[in-house]
């Protein structure tokens, strides 16, 4: 993924005997060691025909963040200012980070009382420009924002869905929850929910006592609304206990040709829909439903005709093609059969729905026996299961559910 961009704002004259040229060069490769783009705006960049203005306007629209150099220069230059007055804006609407770089020879009373003091840039991050020498030092001050901005970056949209949830949640909840899961604390707010729902999100198996995911959730809820407490819950535990490998496994039967059968050794399907929350990769897990087999006659029949019933009622897929057109825009559907895959079973279904479908066959470990060549996840151990199940359901019930539930 690339590096966030980061438009440095500045000015300098070409024969400037001051900081500015050194402290730019030095944050042009500081940056680029931090696996970021510097965008500069110059003379020497412009396009030919191309207004200054309009370059430094494209120029910020690209950019994920801004680092001033403020030098006396800066303080006088009307560029610096409609600059700093685009990074507030942007700032105000979508938290846009602005970093400023004080250089020795400018006071902050002397910022204040410049062009750029009006737009209050003592809100905003004052790093102290040390010297070219001590470099690291501006680093170690600015290594917070330049994370930020790469998570912010991130398009996992799971990721970016807590950090949304936990928005409203104040500072001293973060903290305690980001220490009981072993996050580094941090003062920057934005980069505290953005670690603290990396933490939640890690692969965690449970513990029997004092389990450091519950314990967080704990300090975390509830939120403002059931949904939002639900949807945490449900995201937090399903990451945290659903083996990352399983969850590749289980998208790896989508290209695996057909049938599309994967096999999870369970006691429940409740376990089965977590597997499936967890492949989806997405604040929204794959549509599913169980279809049980139930004993007689006719039994194939019945539950090809079953699954097409569901499709129909519930998807509002009734042909190959819209099956597929689901798969494409939303997933495949997955139906969950609580039975063994026997090679009637499977050769009926896959006859009937030869793609858009990926049956999930959950059968007790101890009765599995052998499943021929589809996929077999590994399964949690039955305590594990269970308390994973459990923990939903505690805190659903506690944080996720309204009075009138």
């Amino acid at each position: 993924m690339p590096g966030p961009h980061v438009f440095l704002s500045r000015s300098e004259p070409v024969d400037c005997p001051c900081n500015c040229w050194p402290a730019r060069r030095a944050m042009e490769e500081l940056l680029h060691q931090e696996g970021c783009e510097p965008v500069v705006v110059d003379r020497e960049s412009l396009v030919p025909g191309q207004d200054w203005m309009a370059a430094i306007s494209d120029g910020m629209g690209s950019a994920h963040g801004m680092l001033l150099i403020v030098s006396s220069h800066a303080l006088q230059s009307e560029h610096v200012q409609n600059e700093l007055a685009m990074a507030e804006l942007r700032n105000r609407h979508d938290g846009f980070p602005v970093i400023l770089l004080m250089l020795p020879e400018v006071t902050l009373d002397a910022l204040e009382r410049s062009g750029l003091g009006s737009l209050s840039p003592h809100r905003r991050q004052m790093v102290e420009w040390p010297g070219k020498d001590d470099i690291d030092a501006v680093r170690h001050d600015i290594s917070p924002q330049l994370e930020l901005m790469r998570a912010e970056l991130s398009g996992a949209k799971v990721h970016h869905r807590l950090v949304h949830h936990l928005r409203e949640v104040d500072a001293e909840s973060l903290s305690r929850a980001g220490a009981t899961l072993g996050v580094p604390l941090e003062t920057l707010s934005p980069l505290m929910r953005h670690r603290l729902a990396s933490g939640l999100l890690t692969e965690r198996p449970s513990e029997p006592v004092s389990d450091p995911l519950r314990a967080a959730l704990t300090e975390l809820l509830p939120l403002s609304g059931p949904d939002a407490s639900r949807e945490l819950v449900q995201l937090s535990v399903t990451h945290a206990r659903v083996p990352v490998d399983e969850a590749a496994r289980m998208r790896g039967v989508l290209d695996a040709g057909s049938p599309r059968v994967a096999v999870l050794p369970a006691l429940s399907t409740d376990t089965a829909r977590r597997y499936i929350h967890r492949a989806s990769e997405q604040p929204l897990p794959w549509d599913h439903f169980v279809v049980p087999l139930t004993a007689g006659t006719g039994v194939l029949t019945d539950l090809v005709e079953r699954i097409g019933e569901e499709l129909l009622e519930e998807f509002d897929i009734h042909d190959e093609e819209t099956l597929r057109e689901h798969e494409h825009d939303f997933g495949p559907v997955v139906v969950i059969v609580p039975h063994p895959p026997d090679t009637d079973l499977v050769r009926a279904l896959d006859t009937a729905y030869p793609e858009g479908l990926l049956f999930l066959f959950v059968v007790d470990g101890t009765l599995l026996g052998t499943t021929g060549a589809h996929t077999r996840l590994e399964g949690l151990p039955a305590w594990r299961e269970e308390e994973m199940n459990r923990t939903v359901r505690r805190f659903v019930r506690r944080y996720g559910t309204t009075s009138s539930n």
